[in-house]
């Protein structure tokens, strides 16, 4: 069985039910590999459906040119039998130097998922992506090469192979040539990062507790340690986005009261903590024109805004009593 070695906490994941990073879950597939010859690659990837977006995934990891050992990691974030099943059946089409399948169904949630995973991973090198993308076949390479360079990498968000026709216009760039920022800040894209391991327990790991935006809550705290967040155009991910109009809609309403929520607990690196009307400033991303579906995107984002804010200001209000 595969040794993982030991690992810090991290930040609002660990449960009763979680396995630590001295034991392998029960329900773990391991194929090949020993603590002799660990990996110093983990690729971790949350998973919440075995579906056929997640056959295309697998099938595209499987193809990487990367001609080093690797671990693939998969935190399962369902107890769903079928699902486990298909996932099973969705594995063995393919050949992985090592397979880790770790259950993080304890709690329903991305970040959950991945801080799992991260925990389970043996790799000096963590890396991850998504399983609804598609890994270009020299990403994997890219990374890693990025990685004995530098301490944190963010890949390039390719989003015109899996374009939605209409819908090109819909959105800012999730990569506009660089890493994606907020308020002025970079922040690395979970879809799409990469670190050494070290980093990434000191870093406490991703904070479930946010409702959305724990990539740039987990992006700020490495800046935060003297950390350079570099952008690698070179490790393309081809990104999917949401189907519709709706569902856009309510996925950007969830990000801006996720906003209002990591600015009520934190300040921006290097700026003093906002308060009051001052934690709603806009985030004003680039777009190429102005179509009505735009001001309907910002206007939930700017909703979400103001809901999230009086939902942290009655939260503080019923602390203090």
């Amino acid at each position: 069985m595969y040794c993982f070695g030991q690992a810090a906490t991290l930040r609002g994941s660990m449960t009763s039910d979680t396995p630590n990073a001295d034991q392998a879950p029960q329900d773990a597939a391991v194929t090949s590999g020993s603590a002799d010859d660990a990996p110093s690659v983990s690729v971790v990837i949350p998973v919440g459906r075995a579906d056929e977006d997640l056959r295309h995934q697998l099938a595209a990891l499987a193809a990487q040119d990367y001609s080093g050992p690797w671990q693939l990691v998969i935190s399962l974030n369902t107890d769903s039998r079928q699902e486990r099943t298909q996932l099973d059946d969705l594995l063995a089409e393919h050949s992985f130097d090592e397979v880790h399948v770790v259950d993080s169904s304890d709690v329903r949630s991305a970040a959950h998922a991945r801080n799992t995973g991260a925990l389970a991973a043996g790799g000096d090198y963590l890396i991850f992506c998504d399983g609804d993308d598609i890994a270009d076949e020299r990403w994997l390479s890219v990374m890693v090469e990025a990685l004995d360079e530098h301490d944190v990498v963010g890949g390039h968000l390719d989003e015109s192979l899996l374009e939605i026709d209409g819908q090109q216009d819909w959105r800012p760039p999730a990569t506009p040539g660089s890493l994606p920022t907020f308020l002025g800040q970079p922040f690395l894209v979970s879809a799409n990062m990469g670190l050494h391991r070290r980093h990434f327990e000191e870093s406490g790991g991703f904070d479930t507790s946010l409702i959305r935006c724990e990539d740039v809550d987990f992006s700020w705290n490495l800046i935060e340690k003297g950390l350079e967040l570099t952008y690698i155009p070179d490790a393309i991910i081809h990104y999917r986005h949401r189907r519709g109009l709706r569902p856009m809609m309510q996925q950007h309403y969830l990000y801006g009261r996720g906003f209002s929520q990591l600015l009520a607990r934190r300040s921006v690196p290097g700026e003093e903590k906002r308060t009051g009307l001052s934690s709603l400033k806009p985030n004003n991303q680039a777009v190429k024109k102005k179509t009505p579906v735009y001001y309907c995107r910002r206007g939930s984002i700017a909703a979400g805004r103001v809901v999230g804010l009086i939902e942290q200001r009655l939260g503080q209000r019923a602390k203090r009593g």
